[in-house]
């Protein structure tokens, strides 16, 4: 799940990384991706990267050039790998400096924490810096590294930096894990495409009892399928029957309704499988 910074329609994603640091001195890593219009910005927040936790949220906020002052809050969540249900997740409501938006600024400010119903949950601190800025440093370092005579080529294949970076903002779906996908839709539609190069990755999915797609070959055409929601939750099995021939299982899965996006890559070897379940809000 990779967003860079561009234009889209005269608007700009401006894109941020950090972390937050709790009341309990804890680190929880953070990314913040939205746009601002005539001073409101709409986007979405990722918590805690790549780790057990990983959850995506919607922010709705303000921002005044003036008063150089970024508000915002996180309310539905789009996706979730943490355990724990909807009612029990702490939101945050942020409120900071920000003196211009580019890539040249740091954001940094307080925020407290609520529960659906309002009541407060924990409070910290965020801090952060533009993501296009960390890309740039990462470049440099890299560039100096691979300069440097007295690195082997194995730690310079090993230490990439953008390389991790770009990891960090894939959102992997390993085996065993469960993702929770929420939606207001009566419906999501789910395509399936092999990433990179065709090499053979074959999987199954099954929608609760209802088979899917059995020990298909998944190459770059898409293959799309209509999901029907209810009150009751849809559970998607996805179990990697193949491993293809380069590496592990890597076929993107992209969940769409009519108002979020949401892309996965297996990271999956033969006979592994992780759920999604998709409920309907």
């Amino acid at each position: 799940m990779v967003l860079v910074s561009s234009t889209v329609s005269a608007q700009t994603t401006h894109e941020y990384l950090g972390v937050i640091t709790l009341s309990d001195s804890s680190f929880i890593s953070y990314k913040l991706s939205f746009e601002e219009t005539n001073g409101f910005i709409k986007g979405y927040s990722i918590t805690d990267l790549s780790g057990p936790h990983e959850t995506k949220s919607m922010i709705t906020g303000t921002y005044d050039k003036d008063e150089k002052q970024l508000k915002f809050r996180e309310s539905g969540i789009v996706y979730t790998k943490s355990p724990i249900t909807q009612t029990d997740f702490c939101y945050i409501h942020f409120e900071g400096r920000l003196a211009k938006l580019n890539d040249r600024r740091k954001l940094a400010g307080t925020f407290v924490g609520k529960y659906d119903d309002g009541g407060s949950c924990i409070d910290g601190e965020i801090d952060m810096k533009s993501l296009v800025k960390i890309e740039k440093r990462a470049a440099r370092l890299d560039k100096a590294v691979d300069k440097s005579i007295l690195v082997s080529k194995e730690k310079k294949d090993a230490v990439n930096l953008l390389r991790t970076l770009d990891t960090l903002n894939t959102n992997f779906l390993r085996a065993d894990e469960v993702v929770q996908v929420f939606s207001k839709d009566d419906s999501v539609t789910l395509t399936l495409t092999d990433v990179g190069q065709e090499d053979g990755d074959r999987i199954s999915i099954y929608a609760d009892d209802k088979v899917l797609v059995q020990n298909a070959a998944i190459g770059n055409k898409p293959q799309s399928f209509t999901i029907k929601l209810s009150s009751k939750p849809v559970t998607l099995k996805v179990e990697a029957t193949s491993a293809g021939s380069i590496g592990a299982n890597t076929v993107q899965l992209t969940l769409s309704d009519s108002l979020n996006v949401i892309e996965a890559i297996t990271n999956m070897e033969k006979g592994e499988s992780a759920s999604m379940v998709l409920i309907k809000q």
